[in-house]
């Protein structure tokens, strides 16, 4: 049975999220205009620096343009010194049910939002991105499905290669500013790639990009978050499309998750994987059996289409969902074949 937040969670889910992208377009400095550019066809705003300081005429990526943009660099003035409004906001909504992220997930997060990586496309995937599904849907998840003690970050490869614009600092140095025991974990084949940082044997991060043809596991080096990143299989599906969510941490951290459809679906092939243990593809099926039953009542077609994209991937994309499909409750098997 699907538990529901209160309506008054989702009033104040909105009104934060709202806040949050208003604020993120009042950070920049007295003098700051928005520029458009087309890039291949598409039209981007970008935030033109003014004279003087040390990020003089530097321009600064702010996003594709759409109606909602336009509408919001309209207002770009509103909401700059609102974060206890926002603070009250998420107080409220974490008593309503929703799960507050443990200390040290929640901190890494602000300090990538604060450099400006969900600004430039990057994706929180992973348990964290799964905790912020509670708030966006309207619903409580269970406890169990939330425990993480890593952070997985995504960027496509293509917009990594693409995007004309960087963080500040590399990511190493935005870890070391939280804690300066944070260290490079190299790849084991070659130790001058750096793909994951860790803070002793307790917490991890992992950079994680798109797999561009044949299977391959060496990095890729991604110069929009100045990291190498480990190619992965399935990411691309996982990466298309993705949210706004917030985390609940402080007044709202605003960030970019996975669809929840294809969240599910992806948690299912992967689920499967022989690299996976058995642990974890367990804690995968339960995440994905979650958000089948919530989306079955509340988007069923964007969980027929993730799943049918999916399974028309070809041979390997269907065995492993249809293994992981066999171990689901009836329920969610019902929800995917209709």
């Amino acid at each position: 049975m699907i538990e529901r937040l209160p309506l008054s969670a989702h009033t104040s889910y909105a009104e934060l999220m709202e806040r949050l992208r208003l604020a993120r377009l009042g950070e920049y400095p007295a003098g700051a205009t928005f520029v458009s550019k087309t890039v291949k066809d598409r039209l981007y705003w970008y935030v033109q620096m003014p004279t003087g300081g040390a990020q003089s005429r530097r321009q600064v990526y702010v996003g594709p343009d759409n109606e909602a943009l336009r509408e919001r660099i309209a207002r770009h003035g509103e909401h700059r010194a609102d974060v206890d409004d926002r603070r009250r906001l998420v107080a409220a909504i974490v008593a309503s049910g929703a799960p507050r992220p443990e200390r040290t997930s929640a901190e890494i997060t602000q300090a990538l939002a604060e450099a400006g990586a969900f600004r430039l496309r990057a994706v929180l995937i992973g348990t964290m991105a799964f905790q912020t599904y509670a708030a966006h849907l309207g619903v409580r998840l269970s406890v169990s499905s939330l425990a993480t003690m890593d952070l997985d970050i995504a960027q496509d490869f293509g917009v990594a290669s693409n995007l004309d614009d960087t963080l500040g600092k590399p990511i190493l140095d935005i870890l070391r500013d939280l804690d300066p025991r944070f260290t490079p974990v190299s790849y084991v084949f070659d130790p001058t790639r750096t793909p994951s940082y860790a803070l002793g044997e307790r917490y991890r991060v992992d950079i994680l990009t798109t797999n561009r043809g044949a299977p391959r596991d060496a990095p890729s080096y991604l110069p929009t978050l100045g990291s190498d990143a480990t190619p992965l299989p399935y990411m691309d599906f996982l990466l298309r499309d993705p949210v706004e969510t917030a985390v609940l941490h402080g007044g709202g951290i605003l960030v970019n998750v996975p669809a929840p459809a294809r969240y599910a679906v992806h948690k299912l092939i992967v689920s499967r994987d022989r690299k996976v243990n058995p642990e974890k593809g367990l804690k995968d099926r339960v995440q994905a059996t979650q958000l089948i039953h919530i989306l079955a009542q509340d988007d069923p077609f964007a969980l027929r289409e993730a799943y049918a994209e999916a399974h028309g991937r070809g041979e390997a994309w269907r065995k492993l969902l249809d293994e992981a499909v066999s171990l689901l409750p009836e329920t969610a098997r019902a929800a995917l074949s209709t």
